[in-house]
């Protein structure tokens, strides 16, 4: 959860997340149980062209930052943080489909994870089990369904190590294995299970290396470079991807002073099942030498079969303390060659006076699609007028391992939310209903299918779901 001009990891955890129902932010203190009463919904926009019509997650009020994934045989899974500090004794949220996203059941909330309720996220293995990360600040819940979503059993520490900040999961077929890379205490941190074969008895991460450090006091490894590098922000990793071929494991990440070594998108690549790590840059990336040039919100990564990195992020304009006065703009890049090179950064969200919140899929070598939130009114997302209407919009881009890349930016939902959108902090919006992110998973028939939350602080807040048609 980043939080632009907070670098205070448990303040900017427990002071900006708005808990189901509340419309401000509040100030709490670990482990305190927060309000569960639920704002009235509005509705979910309008579908655009190409796109179903959005259909509402049932019991989803006042949710945000949905997360998504499908398994083998086309089913598909949602889940959504609850609350951070819950102690209800149910972790958080997780919806099931087999009918494409048409109808859904549940909610379904994993046992065994009696504190729990912040980020959330999913993954699965080539069985078909389901695993979710439920974040509790000590600690990431980990929780497994092997009945596909019918029932869940979580435990409530993931990995070995205490602390914790936005954790992502990603499964590598090559070792049956599961990763989650989160924000540590010292440094962003990749732990990893051993090979899955009794996922049932419950999942701990046990191996845990840190990536790259907070800072150079974290580690005692002096200043920022290439042979010693340190982040220097104290802000969430921005994704994990393995690639199906090689096994090797890609984590994304901002940080400060990119300039010096290339980019404000930092990279890390680990070739040998995370235990050491290359770090790298995207160049041209960041303008101010500030980690939040590119910290709107997260920097989604995939790869593709053929081996290709792709890296999406949103990037400020024209940043004067803080505030991207020239708008945000979706951009991403690719490597052929494992990140040792990169292209030049590409800028998606033509259409768009600003954007925020970019995700990623990989559709085949060479094809991608992304989505955002954007809207027509120009300048940071933070300041934009009431009147700012926000859609959801998505491209596909083809020949995106090319230097001639092709792409054309399409409404797929229309009027999801009007008004500003907080990004970070307080940071001149007092609306932070949508959080901080919403993911796009591309189906085997080739189709975008988004789950993204609509509304604002004043209507209330659920989870929808829309399809390529």
């Amino acid at each position: 959860m980043p939080r632009k001009g907070d670098r205070n990891p448990m303040k900017r955890i427990l002071g900006a997340r708005r808990t189901a129902g509340v419309a401000a932010s509040v100030l709490v203190t670990a482990g305190a149980a927060l309000g569960s009463t639920v704002l009235a919904s509005g509705g979910g926009g309008t579908a655009g062209t190409g796109f179903t019509a959005p259909v509402e997650i049932p019991q989803s009020g006042g949710l945000g930052e949905p997360s998504l994934a499908q398994d083998q045989s086309g089913r598909l899974i949602v889940t959504a943080p609850q609350s951070l500090g819950n102690i209800s004794g149910g972790g958080s949220p997780v919806w099931t489909s087999t009918s494409g996203g048409a109808s859904w059941s549940g909610p379904v909330h994993p046992t065994g994870d009696p504190v729990s309720g912040g980020d959330t996220d999913l993954a699965v293995d080539s069985a078909g089990d389901i695993f979710q990360a439920d974040l509790w600040l000590g600690n990431s819940a980990m929780a497994v369904s092997t009945d596909h979503g019918a029932s869940f059993v979580a435990n409530e520490y993931g990995h070995t190590q205490p602390g914790d900040d936005r954790p992502w999961l990603a499964y590598s077929a090559k070792d049956n294995a599961l990763y989650m890379v989160y924000d540590g205490v010292d440094a962003v941190h990749v732990a990893k299970s051993a090979p899955l074969v009794a996922p049932q008895a419950g999942v701990l991460l046990a191996q845990d290396v840190p990536v790259i450090a907070e800072s150079a006091v974290s580690v005692g490894i002096g200043i920022s470079g290439v042979s010693a590098p340190v982040r220097q922000c104290v802000c969430p990793p921005g994704g994990i991807a393995v690639d199906p071929s090689s096994g090797s494991v890609y984590v994304t990440y901002s940080k400060q002073n990119g300039g010096a070594d290339g980019g404000g998108v930092g990279v890390a690549r680990s070739d040998d099942g995370g235990l050491t790590w290359t770090n790298m840059s995207i160049p041209g990336t960041g303008s101010t030498g500030s980690a939040f040039d590119v910290e709107w919100n997260f920097a989604p990564v995939k790869v593709d079969s053929n081996g290709t990195v792709y890296v999406a992020w949103g990037e400020g304009r024209n940043i004067s303390s803080g505030v991207a006065n020239g708008g945000v703009v979706i951009k991403y890049a690719y490597s052929t060659d494992k990140g040792a090179h990169w292209s030049a950064p590409v800028t998606l969200s033509t259409s768009s006076g600003t954007a925020t919140f970019p995700t990623l899929d990989v559709v085949s070598p060479g094809v991608i699609d992304v989505a955002w939130y954007g809207t027509s009114a120009t300048g940071d997302p933070n300041t934009v007028p009431a009147s700012a209407s926000w859609d959801v919009d998505e491209t596909q881009v083809t020949a995106a391992n090319t230097a001639s890349p092709a792409f054309t930016p399409q409404t797929a939902v229309s009027g999801i939310h009007s008004g500003c959108i907080q990004t970070g902090g307080t940071a001149g919006c007092s609306d932070r209903s949508l959080l901080d992110f919403f993911q796009l998973v591309v189906d085997g028939a080739g189709k975008a299918n988004v789950i993204y939350a609509a509304g604002s602080a004043a209507s209330g807040t659920n989870l929808w779901f829309v399809r390529q048609s």
